[in-house]
Order: C-alpha cells, then structure tokens, then sequence
C-alpha cells in the first residue's frame, strides 16, 4: 500500500504527459531499450530509493507502471 502511495506523488509530481512532452523534445530521440518514461521514472525512483539495490527499483518501479495501467 505505502508503494502505491509514493507511486501516486510521483506520478503528480512528475506526471506522464509531463515526462512524455520532455523525452520528445528535439535532440532526445534516439534507440532505446525501454521506454523512455520507464527510465525517467528509473531515474527519479532510483534518487528516492537510493539504498535500495537497481532490481528492487526497477520491480517498484515496474508494479507501478502496472499499477497505472489498471487505472
């Protein structure tokens, strides 16, 4: 529950389309292996959750994804 909670503000504070609108600006494009939101979400969930090792962030931050998807 308490992920989801912390999903939910950083999805307000950073939210998709906000993401998606600076990921598509002029000179950031180029071939990715993940989305581009993912990794900036990576990013931003890896800074909050420093102590936590790259697959424990990457699992919180994929639940989440999912978690948006559902609605």
């Amino acid at each position: 529950m308490t992920d989801r909670i912390a999903w939910g503000v950083l999805m307000q504070t950073a939210p998709p389309a906000v993401v998606d609108a600076v990921v598509a600006a002029p000179g950031r494009q180029g071939p990715r292996r993940l989305p581009a939101r993912v990794v900036v979400y990576y990013i931003l969930a890896w800074a909050l959750h420093s102590e936590a090792s790259y697959e424990e962030v990457m699992r919180y931050v994929a639940d989440g994804v999912a978690w948006e998807a559902q609605g």
